[in-house]
């Protein structure tokens, strides 16, 4: 479908992994080195391919709101900037349609997550051909769970999706890790760590799909790579906020994931986030 405009396409990376997943072998492109210096989120996308799904009008309407929030940043700004973004597609259905490989691995993760409230840990992991997992560490078990349901794709679509359940897996970590517990608790997954889960895949999700597509409208605005990095992180905040904020009331059930309308759900999830946004 063609590179945004607003992106100078492939850059020949793999996204950043978490501190767990870096002794994941890659088999044809170069991974990313971790250092200390900070980069940008939106160089942690990266991709052999382009599929990320044409826009219905041109990026420049939301290209000059999110300049204008750099410029001045109010939460009024910031809302427009949402609003002009998911207007770029037509509407809130239209971006959730042009989401299509965010609510494909979305519904991947969230069906996985639910296998462990049904089902326990190890009957889960060996319903996935994960039996060799059982019994090791937590970096361990997440890069094999991250490689099962989110695989390095060829596109920018594939690697965006990736790179948000690496986000989201990292935080279901950093829980486990705060709670002194080991990997086998999520075997005790609630349903309602499980909606935590899926609010925040969808909230990684729009976020980094957003920053790519835009390229922030950063390349000419001559800030530096701290500044864009807080940029980033305000960004990453709203996004999350407002997909909170149209999921607090949903009931997200498991079984309901299961069943055969699950990736519909999933659609309807995006939708309501997008939606929001846009208000």
């Amino acid at each position: 479908m063609g590179t945004s405009a607003s992106n100078a396409g492939p850059k020949g990376k793999t996204p950043l992994l978490p501190n767990w997943a870096n002794d994941k072998p890659n088999t044809d492109i170069e991974d990313i080195p971790s250092t200390d210096k900070p980069k940008p989120d939106q160089d942690k996308i990266a991709v052999k391919d382009d599929s990320i799904s044409s826009q219905t009008n041109s990026w420049n309407s939301a290209k000059t709101a999110i300049k204008k929030y750099t410029n001045d940043k109010t939460k009024q700004n910031l809302k427009k900037s949402g609003r002009s973004y998911v207007k770029t597609y037509g509407g809130s259905k239209s971006a959730a349609r042009a989401s299509a490989r965010g609510i494909d691995y979305g519904y991947t993760f969230a069906s996985f997550l639910g296998g462990f409230v049904q089902k326990g840990y190890e009957q889960n992991l060996k319903q996935y051909g994960l039996d060799d997992c059982i019994g090791k560490s937590s970096e361990e078990v997440l890069a094999k769970i991250a490689d099962k349901i989110a695989p390095i794709g060829s596109t920018n679509d594939d690697a965006i999706a990736r790179a948000a359940i690496m986000d989201t897996l990292d935080t279901l970590y950093e829980k486990i890790i705060s709670n002194d517990e080991d990997i086998d608790s999520l075997g005790s997954l609630s349903e309602d760590a499980l909606k935590e889960a899926v609010i925040e895949y969808t909230s990684n999700y729009i976020y980094k799909k957003w920053v790519y597509e835009l390229g922030l409208a950063l390349e000419k605005n001559d800030l530096s790579e701290k500044a864009v990095i807080r940029l980033e992180n305000e960004i990453r905040t709203f996004i999350k906020s407002e997909v909170q904020l149209a999921l607090k009331d949903k009931d997200i059930k498991v079984l309901d994931l299961a069943a055969g309308e699950g990736k519909k759900i999933i659609q309807n999830i995006f939708e309501l986030a997008y939606q929001t946004i846009e208000k």
